[in-house]
C-alpha cells in the first residue's frame, strides 16, 4: 500500500529544491515551479506546484530598482483553479500586528483585487484559499519547511504534517489559521519559510517570514547599540525620505560643521563618501530640495548577526517585500552593515537603508 505521508515529505523536499535552484540569480525572481516525483514503490505520479523567491544582496540603488519592477511584472492575480497566499512576515511582537485576532472567514471569492485586510494580523500565519473551479476542493494536510535548512519544520504535537482536512467550495474563499498552539512560532529561528497546502499528491508552496527580531540589533554591545542608533538617526534624516538641506542649514553651518556631525558615528571615510552629494565643486554645503521616498512594498526587517571579534561587526538586515495588489507574490533583500573599530571607539562603517 503507497504511503501518502512519505512521498509528500519527498515532495515537500523536492519543493524545497526547486525554490533553491534559483538561489544565484541576480536579482529576485518569482515563479510558479513544477516537480514531477516518481515513487518507486508504485507506478504514482506527484507534482509540487510551489513559487520560486530568491533572497539577493542588494547593493546598489539600481539593483534595488531591478529587483522591484520584477515583482511588479507578477501582479497578475491567478484566478484559475485552487490558489492561496499567506502574509508576508509572522511576527509575536504585539506592536507587530494591527488587530487582536482574526477570525476564518468563508465567502465568495474575489476578482481582481484579492487581499482583504489579512495582512492587520501577523501573530499567526494565515492560509487564504480560493476555489475558481466549479468542484469542491480538499486540502488534505499543511506543512512548514526552513527555506534555508530544507528540512521540516515539526508541529507541536511532534509531526511533520498538519491534517486538517478543510473543504473549499466552488468559487469560494476560506480561510485556515495555524494556530499557535500547533505551531510554535517563536521556537522558530528567525528566517524565511515556506508554507506548504497538500492536496492529495500536490503541495502548493508559498514563503513566508518569522520575525523574531527585536527592530533594532541587540546582539550589539551597549556601546555598538548607542552608536548604531544614532547612525540610524542621522541616515533616516538626511538619507531616507528627508533627503534634503535647506539654506536654513547652510546659512548657518560650514561643510566642515556637517561633516565633523557624521564623524561621531561613521568611519572618516564612510562620513566623507557620505557628504559628498552636499558639497559643490567650491567645497561649500549646498541646498537640496528633494528626497528619496520610501518603499510601499515595505512589510519588516530582521537584523540577524554575521561575524563579529573585538575590531569589526557585521550583520545583515532581511528585508520582506510585498504589494497588496498581488499578495501572492512575497520577495526578500538582504542588506549589509559593518562597524568597526576606531581609536575615538566604535563607528558605523556601513549602514544600508531598510525603506
Amino acid at each position: 500500500m503507497f504511503n501518502r505521508k512519505i512521498l509528500a515529505i519527498a515532495l515537500s523536499i523536492l519543493c524545497l529544491t526547486a525554490c533553491s535552484a534559483n538561489n544565484n540569480v541576480q536579482h529576485t525572481s518569482v515563479s510558479e515551479t513544477t516537480t514531477t516525483v516518481a515513487a518507486s514503490a508504485e507506478t504514482t505520479t506527484a507534482s509540487v506546484v510551489t513559487e520560486a523567491v530568491t533572497t539577493t544582496e542588494i547593493t546598489t540603488e539600481e539593483t534595488v530598482e531591478e529587483t522591484t519592477e520584477a515583482a511588479e511584472d507578477s501582479w497578475r492575480n491567478p484566478e484559475d483553479g485552487l490558489v492561496f497566499f499567506v502574509q508576508p512576515s509572522i511576527c509575536q511582537r504585539d506592536e507587530a500586528s494591527w488587530v487582536d485576532n482574526w477570525e476564518c472567514r468563508d465567502t465568495e471569492v474575489l476578482r481582481d483585487f484579492h487581499y482583504d485586510g489579512e495582512w492587520l494580523y501577523t501573530k499567526e500565519l494565515i492560509f487564504v484559499f480560493s476555489n475558481y473551479t466549479n468542484e469542491p476542493v480538499t486540502i488534505d494536510s499543511i506543512n512548514i519547511v526552513n527555506d534555508a535548512k530544507d528540512t521540516l519544520v515539526s508541529f507541536t504535537d511532534g509531526s511533520l504534517f498538519l491534517d486538517i482536512n478543510l473543504t473549499v467550495e466552488p468559487m469560494h474563499k476560506t480561510d485556515y489559521i495555524l494556530r499557535a498552539e500547533d505551531f510554535d512560532y517563536s521556537a522558530c529561528e528567525s528566517g524565511i519559510y515556506n508554507a506548504v497546502a497538500n492536496v492529495g499528491l500536490e503541495g502548493y508552496g508559498r514563503k513566508f517570514f518569522i520575525n523574531n527580531c527585536e527592530y533594532a540589533p541587540t546582539f550589539l554591545t551597549e556601546e555598538q547599540q548607542e552608536i548604531f542608533s544614532k547612525a540610524d538617526g542621522v541616515m533616516t534624516n538626511r538619507f531616507w525620505t528627508n533627503k534634503w538641506m535647506l539654506p536654513e542649514y547652510t546659512d548657518t553651518h560650514t561643510t566642515d560643521n556637517s561633516i565633523t556631525m557624521l564623524y561621531e558615528v561613521f568611519t572618516e571615510e564612510y562620513a566623507n563618501e557620505l557628504s559628498a552629494e552636499y558639497i559643490d565643486e567650491n567645497g561649500n554645503l549646498r541646498n537640496i530640495d528633494g528626497g528619496r521616498e520610501s518603499d510601499i512594498s515595505y512589510c519588516d526587517h530582521c537584523f540577524l548577526p554575521v561575524y563579529s571579534d573585538e575590531n569589526e561587526v557585521l550583520f545583515q538586515n532581511i528585508v520582506t517585500h510585498a504589494h497588496e495588489d498581488s499578495p501572492y507574490f512575497i520577495w526578500f533583500e538582504t542588506l549589509n552593515y559593518r562597524m568597526t573599530k576606531t581609536n575615538d571607539g566604535w563607528r558605523v562603517d556601513r549602514f544600508d537603508l531598510w525603506n
